[in-house]
């Protein structure tokens, strides 16, 4: 579901041109700054709950993952509780082992305007994170969060990984990141794309701008 976005988002980014970006001011790194930012990304985020939801029902009624569980809602309910299960246990692990050692991968936006930088930017975020010392370095907490998780909800599965499959899933699971800061870096175009556009459609409905049909009556 997140690929859908991101398609849309390449195909209308094309058309509408670039706004001049406001600088960036970079996350703090304090201890605070990151807890709440694991409880919003994990517990209240609403855009993190709606993308879970989505994307754990196209995996099942589209893709038919569902048959990996039970039939019906009974069965997406055991799948939508799986993934969200990895995620809780994916974040919490990031946070905590990023605390210990001094890894803070959270994104930070670019400070590019082009749209190929800002995507690299995005992309390339997902592997490495800030050191204490304000030096990046790979995302250490993250490739060891999510492995973890993986190991740990593939015990859940109604067919375990193995082998190779479970490798993959590891490299899959890591590089999917990515999508998450693509979602961060170009959320507030599409919303400028979006009040842009249905600002003019609410203008014309107001009755702001009319034009009379020659064909109607007087």
């Amino acid at each position: 579901m997140k690929c859908l976005f991101l398609m849309f988002f390449y195909a209308v980014s094309f058309a509408y041109p670039q706004t001049t970006l406001q600088p960036v001011v970079p996350p703090k790194s304090d201890f605070s700054a990151r807890l709440e930012r694991y409880v919003q990304k994990t517990y209240t985020d609403p855009w993190g709950r709606f993308w879970l939801v989505g994307g754990v029902a196209v995996d099942d009624f589209v893709f038919k993952g569902i048959r990996k569980w039970d039939a019906g809602l009974s069965g997406f309910g055991e799948s939508l509780a799986s993934v969200y299960g990895r995620r809780v246990i994916d974040n919490t692990l990031e946070f905590v082992s990023g605390a210990v050692i001094g890894d803070d991968a959270r994104y930070r936006l670019s400070t590019s305007q082009g749209l190929a930088k800002r995507g690299l930017h995005a992309a390339g975020s997902a592997f490495t994170a800030r050191a204490a010392s304000g030096k990046t370095r790979p995302a250490y907490s993250r490739v060891f969060a999510v492995t973890a998780a993986l190991l740990i909800a593939n015990r859940w599965q109604p067919l375990p990984k193995t082998g190779r499959n479970l490798a993959g899933a590891v490299v899959f699971n890591v590089t999917n990141m990515a999508q998450d800061n693509f979602l961060q870096e170009f959320t507030p175009d599409l919303k400028r794309f979006g009040s842009k556009l249905f600002g003019r459609e609410v203008r014309l409905v107001s009755g702001a701008t009319h034009h009379k049909n020659p064909r109607e009556p007087e």
